[in-house]
């Protein structure tokens, strides 16, 4: 790995394809009236409508299990959003046109997932008050599973998942999400700590994870923005197409973000730039941005944020 850049692929989108348990259930039921004839035709009430109990925007929900990644949630239960949770439900979508006629909810790589995925990318900017990429957060798509599909649900869920890492490692959050990229942004990508080892010459070897903290105390890494790889609806690039994309596109925000020309941030041995991956449930989703950071070499940690820094000395 070169001097200037790191990068550990890593997943901050989850796509769920089965909903079931609490969140969705079917109901419907036909009874024969008290002294009816016995006419099997004239009698018989007619079957009701199927009902589902699907969340609401703004309803927060746990899974009984710690979360992995990339959750189901089969079993996930409205709780408290001041509670430990998983997902706050941003948006409830309906699977429209050809997909809504389909026998299976839409699945991975399908033109209904996809979207879906883009409605709730929408969604969950509008419910955040901002890009979700910017801050520490995931999104999560979920379809129908078969028995309420089959029963008439096109209902699918959108939420809003938190990460304790820029990397993509899940937390459960303890406190509403909603708004929270509006303003002063309290959940927006600041300044991390990296977790990281060094490689023969002395620069980053593997980067495991960017831990958020406050940009008063000594940190080794700031985010810097997203950047978009590959092209809407074409195939997923090679590793090492998407690593030299990535390296060109992330040097040319870091050096809008330290107030320096690119030739000028590459004559400071101090920065080097690192970004996340694309995992392909994300890409077949049609998500193609991915988050930029520009790092410090190891052992030198600034007091104070970086931005704009120019030619000065760094804060440290």
């Amino acid at each position: 790995m070169g001097a200037r850049e790191s990068m550990m692929m890593r997943v901050r989108a989850a796509i769920a394809v089965v909903l079931t348990g609490v969140l969705l259930g079917v109901s419907g039921c036909a009874l024969r009236p008290p002294g009816s004839d016995g006419d099997l035709v004239d009698d018989w009430q007619a079957l009701t409508a199927p009902k589902f109990d699907v969340p609401s925007v703004g309803m927060c929900l746990d899974s009984p299990t710690k979360p992995a990644w990339d959750p189901t949630f089969v079993r996930a239960t409205p709780i408290e959003c001041d509670r430990g949770h998983t997902l706050e439900v941003a948006l409830i979508g309906t699977v429209e046109g050809n997909a809504a006629q389909g026998s299976e909810p839409p699945g991975i790589g399908s033109d209904g997932l996809r979207a879906a995925y883009a409605a709730c990318d929408k969604g969950a900017n509008e419910y955040l008050g901002g890009d979700w990429h910017t801050g520490m957060f995931g999104i999560n798509v979920q379809m129908p599973n078969q028995a309420t599909w089959r029963g008439g649900l096109r209902s699918y869920v959108c939420s809003i998942f938190t990460l304790n890492d820029a990397y993509g490692k899940m937390s459960f959050g303890s406190a509403p999400v909603k708004g929270t990229l509006a303003g002063s942004a309290p959940n927006a990508i600041r300044c991390l700590e990296v977790d990281g080892t060094k490689d023969a010459e002395g620069w980053w070897d593997d980067v495991n994870g960017l831990t958020p903290i406050d940009c008063t105390r000594p940190h080794e890494a700031e985010f810097i923005g997203t950047a978009q790889v590959g092209t809407a609806g074409g195939p997923e690039p090679a590793a090492d197409a998407i690593r030299k994309t990535m390296l060109d596109r992330c040097w040319t925000l870091g050096a809008a973000y330290l107030g320096l020309t690119e030739s000028e941030m590459d004559a400071r041995p101090e920065f080097g730039v690192a970004w996340d991956g694309v995992d392909d449930l994300q890409w077949e989703a049609g998500d193609r941005n991915l988050r930029c950071f520009v790092l410090l070499s190891p052992g030198k940690k600034a007091r104070a944020s970086i931005k704009g820094i120019g030619k000065k000395a760094l804060p440290i």
